[in-house]
């Protein structure tokens, strides 16, 4: 009898233990809550100037050179300095014409692995930047699926 009653009393005092602790942590977390709403994030420096604009261009599908029966899709956006929108928009066809070209010249092996990629990146970046006459800033891949 004494045995179950001290494993009762020990029972009740992790209970009470237990929901103390629960109680104290549950506070502590409204009050670190708290203060992440009232807190202000700091402002994202750009590397960009206040004048440049993304841009997106349209999703580009293509054939690639070998294998022949592999395709890709290609989702980019470029940074450009400020011009009209038809320009940009002039522009913005130019360059997928560049890379439709650039993609129909290029084998699935090029693409493989981080190198490959940032070689993509890359050779596409300079070539927008050629084709614009340096008013894109850059070319950014946002999505490549290669079927």
């Amino acid at each position: 009898m004494r045995l179950i009653a001290a494993i009762l009393v020990l029972t009740l005092v992790a209970i009470g233990a237990g929901a103390l602790a629960g109680l104290h942590l549950f506070a502590a977390a409204e009050r670190v809550a708290d203060a992440k709403k009232g807190a202000t994030p700091p402002p994202i420096a750009s590397s960009y100037a206040g004048s440049a604009r993304l841009r997106k261009l349209s999703p580009i599908v293509t054939n690639l050179a070998a294998p022949a029966n592999n395709w890709a899709r290609v989702e980019a956006s470029m940074v450009t300095d400020s011009m009209s929108d038809e320009d940009a928009g002039i522009l913005a066809a130019h360059i997928s014409e560049d890379i439709v070209t650039y993609l129909r010249s290029a084998s699935v092996t090029q693409f493989e692995g981080t190198r490959g990629l940032q070689h993509l990146r890359d050779d596409l970046s300079e070539r927008a930047s050629i084709r614009s006459s340096g008013k894109v800033r850059e070319l950014i891949i946002e999505t490549l699926v290669i079927q």
